[in-house]
C-alpha cells in the first residue's frame, strides 16, 4: 500500500469526545483530520438543553450538513431561525452565515458533516432582527 490514509472502521459509541466550544455539550469525532481525512470531517454534537446558539459565523470554503438525530435543534441561517426535528437535514453552502444549537426543549443530537475539513470558522455579529420561519 502507498503512503495513503488508512481506512477506519468504528462504532459511534467508541468515538473520541471533546467538550464543545462554550461548553454547550460534547462532540463525538467520527472521521476527520486526526484520522488523515483532508476532505471531510464528520462528528456528532450532543447539545445540552440550555446550549443556546453557538457563535454566528460563516465558512469561506466549507460546506456544512446538519442531520438531526434526536431532540429539537435550532439553526439561524442568514438571519432566519429554523426549528429542526429528527430526520431534518440542513445544507449550508460556503459563505452563508449561520449558528446552531439546542432549541431549549431538551438535549439535541446532531450529526454534522463538514467538507473540506480544516479550520474555516469566521465569527460575525449576530443579526438583531432574526426572523422565525
Amino acid at each position: 500500500m502507498s503512503a495513503m490514509t488508512q481506512p477506519k472502521i468504528m462504532r459511534m459509541d467508541d468515538a473520541r469526545q471533546t467538550v464543545m466550544r462554550l461548553e454547550r455539550g460534547m462532540t463525538s469525532h467520527l472521521v476527520g483530520p486526526a484520522d488523515g481525512a483532508r476532505n471531510v470531517d464528520v462528528h456528532i454534537n450532543h447539545l445540552n438543553e440550555d446550549s443556546g446558539l453557538g457563535p454566528y459565523h460563516f465558512h469561506r470554503y466549507a460546506e456544512n450538513v446538519y442531520v438531526v438525530l434526536s431532540g429539537v435543534a435550532q439553526a439561524v441561517v442568514d438571519g432566519r431561525r429554523y426549528l429542526l426535528v429528527p430526520d431534518d437535514v440542513a445544507y449550508l453552502p460556503p459563505g452563508v452565515p449561520h449558528a446552531a444549537g439546542s432549541a431549549g426543549f431538551g438535549p439535541a443530537v446532531v450529526m454534522e458533516i463538514y467538507a473540506p475539513a480544516g479550520k474555516d470558522f469566521n465569527i460575525i455579529e449576530t443579526p438583531s432582527d432574526i426572523e422565525d420561519v
